[in-house]
Order: structure tokens, then C-alpha cells, then sequence
């Protein structure tokens, strides 16, 4: 169960990373595309930003989910994830803890579906927080009364 953890960490980790300098870039992208220092947001501009972050956001998700699945293919003993659209499916239903219970895995590395639900969650929340704080910039951008 020792490997199960480590290569669950170093997943966790790497996938951090990805949404650290996922929400850093798209942030940045967003502040150079729409001028902050522009106060008047449309609604089509409101709505062009909401979309620009949603989509950056799950990008990212996917782009974490992939790396779990490339994880689960890449161990021989996980033989009902052997091709890709097997391995990527289970990723994200296990990412997203919708954890459907069509596809498990065996005992001896069952540890590693529950870190995985474990860091979606995390980075679900860490992407709710981002969406939450462009919404509330847009807001004090345009001075709306709430």
C-alpha cells in the first residue's frame, strides 16, 4: 500500500502544480484581455470573462484528470482500465466522486480512487474560490449594487 500512497502524492502534487500555474496564467490572461482599469463591463463582456475563466478552469480538470488516467495505464496490474477511453472515464468519475462502481479497482490499489476523489475535491473547491473572486472583481468593476 506504501507505492499506492507515493504515487498518489506525487500525482496530487503535480496536479497542484497544474492548478497553480493554470489559475496564475489565466488569471493574468483575463487582466490583460479586459483592462481592469476599463470600469465599464457589458453584459457581453461579463459574460465573455465568465466563460474565458470557466473554460480555462476545466481545462485544467481535464488536463488533472488525464494524468490520473495516464497513471492508472501505466500499471499492469489495472487490467479493466487497457485503453484509454476506459482509463479516462474512471478518472472522471472518480475525480468528480460521482464514483459510479462500474469500473474498481483491485484491492491492492483501490487506495489511489479515493486520494483521487480526494484531490478533485480539493481542486473543485480551489476552482470555486477563483470563479467566485473573477465574479466578485467583475462586480466591484462595475460598481453593481448587490
Amino acid at each position: 500500500m506504501f507505492l499506492q500512497v507515493v504515487i498518489s502524492l506525487a500525482i496530487i502534487s503535480a496536479t497542484i502544480i497544474i492548478h497553480g500555474l493554470g489559475s496564475s496564467w489565466g488569471l493574468k490572461y483575463l487582466l490583460r484581455r479586459h483592462d481592469p482599469q476599463d470600469r465599464v463591463y457589458g453584459f457581453v463582456k461579463t459574460i465573455k470573462i465568465l466563460s474565458a475563466t470557466a473554460i480555462i478552469l476545466m481545462l485544467m480538470h481535464y488536463l488533472e484528470i488525464a494524468l490520473w488516467a495516464i497513471a492508472y495505464l501505466s500499471i499492469p496490474e489495472l487490467d479493466k482500465l487497457s485503453h484509454w477511453e476506459e482509463a479516462i472515464y474512471f478518472s472522471t468519475v472518480t475525480y468528480t466522486t460521482l464514483g459510479y462502481g462500474d469500473i474498481t479497482l483491485p484491492p491492492t490499489w483501490r487506495i489511489m480512487s479515493g486520494f483521487e476523489a480526494m484531490n478533485g475535491i480539493l481542486l473543485f473547491g480551489w476552482s470555486t474560490a477563483m470563479f467566485y473572486a473573477v465574479v466578485q472583481r467583475l462586480v466591484v468593476s462595475t460598481k453593481l449594487k448587490v
